[in-house]
């Protein structure tokens, strides 16, 4: 069967799927949904309500880029039926919301009409009701509680039999794959998830009687790859060994081409534990999750270090298909393509970014004293651009009630309050010597009229393996901008550089005067270039005047992504290559009045944010914080000693401090030339 032309604004589904088992709760009252108890609608020609997704994530976008929840309607007759004035109901009380189908909407036969009802559906369970253009009631279904990107359908299009299943919008139901049911409860671990002395047997217990409990310890689905409970199972430390994950080469070109060595010694492990409790009649609870480190009291590497668990099922990271840790399909198909130049970024599956490519993880952080702070399930995906084709990525966590968390979470690490409503796990980008570039700009600039975040530095587990040193920071979306800023959430905007066809459209008269001179102060200070300013470049602002301080619609630069070339040449002559390469700056330097601000900015924060002794005195404290750690980072990612990987940092953390001994004699040579540019 084929689309409607006129089903809806909604786009047809991606092929890929969460590879997760999704399942559902099929009460005794959740009957197949029928107006009158003995006839099904599609049996008296009327449109029938075909599919409903209560907790759209990543299956569908509209043409605004939104992912809203939805309803698609079947015409099950040999007729064209005219759609106009059709209702769909939230419930069975017309005052609960309500859309209206508009005029001149037509259904051919055998063809669907996808809408966004314009109001939000219960995840946790909901009727629809759908009347005709007369207000006459013709169709009705109750929608039981669903996981995100499922759907309770039709068995097949018009089918009087429903079931809970893959998404379909606007195609075959018969082509979505059946789920399985899902039923209250949990399974509870005799000891929490956290830092243990020395091994001990754990026991597991369901929360209802008579279920078998299925359990896995490397990431993967329990409902699939499962061993059943017998008894208890013993909590060891695994770091001797053999590696599965960290020895997967797919996930960087370096690797597969014997560029680089993957780690020949066992890393780093911890004990995940992914348990679900089954049912006799086969249904299956949520999946519990626990994290288990063993004999980690003797390891210097993790003293006053905070701790990540990441749990995700390995399909999605690394499989052919799907992964979104490797090369994967996208790359075969761009190698065997040619290598085109319209692939753009999709170059390989870690290249493709969005909502589709986020996956469902359990989220543990301990903080430096290894105490549990959070533990949620939440969406990972990738972040970076660039660096995506390295061998050691980035992360993004997102909150989304959909996946069993919270919509923002709070926690303390390093005396911090942290309220998130997502974060990164950043690796640090190109700065794979010192690792410190961003927290050092971030730490100076904190306080200054452009917007930064706050890192804490940590390492990472994924799925029971080390995955090496990162830093936890805060990420720039809406909702942080809002809580640090104190603006309207629906407010903010933000913009960035190749949002701009050319540069004669940056609107330099709506800058905040004062943060524009501090961003360039900084970056001409750090000596930053490379992939700047024309890429890295953000700017944030809101689109109305609220008559607060940084909500006055005017424009303020972003502190980010500064790892790539900057603190490494003293002697860099900034304004010269932003004059150069950069047309807006070469805007504003056309006013003397600007380069005499920016001259005196320069001075002003190379006394006070970006003082030498203070920054030094920085570095040394965040090298000793950090030393033992990125010891053993540089080991599990170039395999070398660890003599070879502390004399590596070593280099690094004294090039950067000898940046900072002479940056500013060079600093003084350049300004003139700049206070007396043509």
């Amino acid at each position: 069967m084929q689309q409607s032309e006129t089903v809806s604004s909604l786009k047809r589904p991606a092929k890929r799927y969460l590879p997760i088992v999704f399942s559902l709760i099929i009460a005794a009252a959740v009957i197949p949904a029928l107006i009158a108890a003995d006839r099904d609608p599609a049996d008296d020609g009327n449109v029938v309500i075909n599919e409903v997704c209560t907790s759209n994530v990543t299956c569908v976008k509209d043409d605004n880029g939104d992912y809203p929840d939805w309803i698609e309607l079947y015409n099950p007759t040999d007729h064209a039926i005219d759609l106009s004035g059709y209702t769909v109901y939230k419930s069975s009380d017309p005052e609960k919301g309500k859309f209206v189908i508009p005029a001149g909407t037509q259904i051919d036969p055998g063809t669907y009409y996808v809408c966004d009802p314009g109001f939000a559906l219960s995840s946790d369970g909901c009727i629809i009701t759908l009347a005709d253009g007369k207000g006459k009631y013709t169709d009705r279904v109750v929608v039981p509680k669903l996981k995100y990107d499922t759907v309770y359908a039709r068995i097949s299009d018009g089918d009087p039999r429903w079931e809970i299943k893959e998404p379909t919008c606007g195609w075959e139901n018969s082509g979505g794959k059946s789920l399985y049911q899902i039923v209250d409860g949990t399974v509870y671990a005799s000891a929490g998830s956290g830092f243990y002395g020395g091994e001990f047997d754990l026991k597991l217990q369901s929360s209802a009687a008579g279920r078998s409990i299925y359990y896995t310890t490397d990431g993967s689905d329990p409902v699939t790859n499962g061993i059943l409970y017998d008894g208890s199972i013993r909590i060891y430390d695994r770091s001797g060994e053999d590696n599965v994950y960290s020895v997967i080469p797919e996930v960087s070109l370096e690797y597969v081409n014997s560029e680089v060595s993957l780690p020949s010694f066992p890393v780093d492990k911890c004990t995940v534990i992914k348990a679900v409790a089954k049912e006799p009649q086969g249904g299956y609870t949520d999946t519990s999750y626990y994290v288990y480190f063993i004999g980690y009291d003797d390891r210097p590497a993790y003293d006053n270090m905070a701790v990540v668990s990441v749990t995700t099922d390995p399909e999605d990271l690394f499989s052919y298909e799907n992964g979104i840790m490797v090369l994967g399909e996208r790359y075969d198909e761009y190698v065997s393509a040619g290598s085109p130049q319209e692939y753009n970024g999709y170059k390989a599956n870690f290249c493709t970014r969005g909502r589709r490519t986020e996956v469902e993880a359990s989220v543990t952080v301990f903080d430096e004293l290894h105490r549990k702070v959070l533990d949620t399930t939440a969406g990972l995906r990738l972040k970076g651009l660039s660096s995506r084709w390295n061998i050691q990525k980035s992360f993004a966590v997102t909150f989304h009630r959909a996946v069993g968390g919270k919509y923002s979470e709070s926690f303390t690490l390093g005396g911090n309050d942290f309220e998130l409503h997502s974060f990164a796990i950043d690796k640090c980008g190109q700065d794979t010597g010192s690792k410190m570039v961003d927290s050092i700009a971030e730490h100076c600039m904190y306080y200054s009229d452009c917007a930064t975040v706050r890192r804490i530095p940590c390492c990472l587990f994924l799925d029971g393996e080390y995955w090496g040193f990162y830093w936890l920071s805060e990420r720039f979306d809406r909702s942080y901008m809002a809580d640090r800023y104190g603006v309207d959430k629906d407010d903010v905007i933000f913009i960035d550089t190749d949002e701009f066809e050319r540069y004669a459209d940056w609107p330099m008269e709506q800058f905040d005067r004062e943060s524009l001179i501090e961003y360039y102060a900084a970056n001409i200070i750090t000596a930053h270039e490379g992939d700047w300013p024309h890429m890295n470049f953000r700017i944030w602002g809101t689109s109305e005047d609220e008559g607060t301080i940084y909500g006055d619609a005017k424009y303020r630069p972003v502190i980010y992504d500064m790892n790539s070339e900057s603190m490494k040449s003293p002697d860099f002559n900034s304004f010269e290559y932003l004059l150069e390469r950069f047309p807006p700056f070469e805007t504003v330097s056309d006013d003397a009045g600007f380069r005499e601000e920016l001259v005196n900015k320069i001075d002003e924060m190379s006394m006070e944010e970006f003082n030498p002794d203070k920054v030094l005195e920085f570095i040394d404290k965040t090298y000793e914080q950090i030393r033992e750690q990125i010891v053993l980072d540089k080991m599990r990612y170039t395999n070398c000693s660890r003599e070879e990987a502390a004399e590596s940092f070593e280099d690094s953390v004294e090039n950067l401090k000898d940046f900072y001994r002479t940056r500013y004699e060079y600093i003084s040579m350049y300004k003139e030339d700049y206070l007396n540019w043509k």
